[in-house]
């Protein structure tokens, strides 16, 4: 069982964009990183560009398959004696579709990429980290989530599902120590992007060590954000930070 108190990091959607910033940064605190992904592409290229490559742990599988979800995070916990944060980010992003021309097939993808993955790592994570009495949960929202984008519908909604999956384990889970955070990020530079709007708007956008880098200061505390509360990083800066509404 691991003793050092360096901390315990879960990760999804880990092997690029935001997901393989922040295992960068971790990984250069001496962190260990276990990141999900849901393909083997990328993973030899993102090991390259980390420091401690022996420490960032990653497995490939469907995060909408409960069963696979539950038995990666008891099998953590077994084997390192806890969990300090899940950072919830994978995502599917698609394509540009107005409501009408929308399939449900594709409707539903985007809410098993980005909410239902989310709530399956949480679900299981909780009982964790409520019997350690602490941990914190980051829910990788959007700008999308806090207000919707034309022509990415489905998108727009299952990002707000996210806000509303943080608030509920935050009033859920106070008094066991466990916090919940959605973070808000504007455009990034990253692939989904380009493959949005194109490869010219993305290198516009602001990049993902820098939104790496102001999740990385609301895990230290050096930002405050209250469990159940939001962070909306936008235009290279912080644009908004918002308390959890009252119940």
């Amino acid at each position: 069982m691991l003793k050092s108190k360096k901390k315990i990091v879960i990760i999804t959607g880990a092997s690029r964009g935001l997901g393989l910033s922040l295992a960068r940064k971790f990984l250069q605190e001496g962190d260990l990183v276990f990141g999900v992904s849901r393909t083997k592409r990328y993973w030899a290229s993102a090991r390259k560009t980390v420091s401690h490559p022996e420490n960032f742990h990653l497995s490939c599988f469907d995060l909408t398959r409960e069963a696979r979800v539950k038995k990666f995070i008891q099998e953590i916990r077994r084997r390192q004696g806890r969990i300090d944060l899940v950072i919830n980010n994978a995502g599917y992003g698609g394509g540009l579709c107005r409501i009408e021309d929308l399939s449900l097939k594709e409707w539903n993808r985007y809410f098993e990429g980005n909410l239902v993955s989310a709530f399956l790592v949480s679900k299981h994570v909780l009982p964790v980290l409520k019997k350690q009495k602490k941990g914190l949960l980051i829910n990788i929202s959007s700008m999308a989530g806090q207000r919707a984008v034309p022509r990415l519908s489905a998108y727009s909604a299952s990002k707000f599902g996210l806000l509303a999956l943080s608030q509920c384990i935050a009033k859920e889970n106070s008094e066991f120590g466990v916090r919940a955070v959605t973070v808000c990020p504007g455009g990034m530079n990253t692939k989904m992007r380009a493959d949005l709007f194109g490869k010219k708007d993305s290198e516009k956008q602001q990049t993902t060590d820098f939104v790496a880098e102001i999740i990385l200061n609301v895990i230290a505390g050096k930002l405050k954000v209250e469990s159940g509360g939001d962070i909306v990083i936008r235009h290279g800066k912080i644009a908004a930070i918002h308390p959890c509404p009252a119940a």
